[in-house]
């Protein structure tokens, strides 16, 4: 009786192990969903100064710790050279809108910056970074347009002020969500 028992038991748990290590279906239903992006080389001092100080910023806050990504989007005003830094939440809610083009990624401390242009691409911008192809592409994908982000997400306007080590902080907005 007890052998009856043990068969029974091995029996189950082979099948039950069979069904937990069978590989998962793929799904291709995220196809137009995913985005490939390449590693770029940031050769501006100004966008690399304020990379630094959003991501040391962002450090210091007690809430910090929500807000793993950050993405920078270009844009010309007026002939001015607009740059957007927005803190990206945990959802990743906000990280690839369909008004802007994703171009590639740069870590700043081990802080992931997605560049993105809207509009127009800017004439500077092979001018601020450059390819690495030595870095294999990463590939993300886009959040349901339905889900919200946690809260608002805190966003710095910068203005590049051409070959100076520093850019102009314009406007910033929603940085009472990364805590004390």
């Amino acid at each position: 009786m007890t052998k009856v028992r043990i068969l029974t038991i091995l029996l189950a748990f082979g099948f039950t192990m069979q069904a937990f290590c069978s590989s998962p279906v793929k799904d291709d239903s995220n196809a137009n969903n995913k985005i490939v992006l390449s590693y770029l080389d940031l050769t501006d001092a100004a966008i690399e100064f304020a990379a630094f100080d959003i991501n040391g910023m962002i450090m210091r806050k007690s809430k910090g710790f929500m807000w793993p990504a950050t993405k920078i989007t270009f844009s010309k005003d007026a002939d001015k050279l607009l740059f957007v830094v927005t803190a990206i939440d945990n959802s990743w809610c906000n990280m690839f809108p369909d008004d802007e083009v994703a171009h590639g990624y740069f870590i700043v401390n081990g802080r992931l910056f997605i560049v993105s242009t809207k509009g127009e691409v800017p004439a500077e911008f092979s001018k601020f970074f450059t390819l690495n192809t030595d870095i294999k592409e990463k590939t993300f994908f886009k959040t349901d347009a339905g889900q919200k982000p946690i809260a608002k997400n805190p966003v710095w306007t910068y203005l590049h002020r051409g070959d100076q080590m520093m850019a102009t902080v314009l406007d910033s907005v929603y940085t009472e969500n990364l805590g004390r």
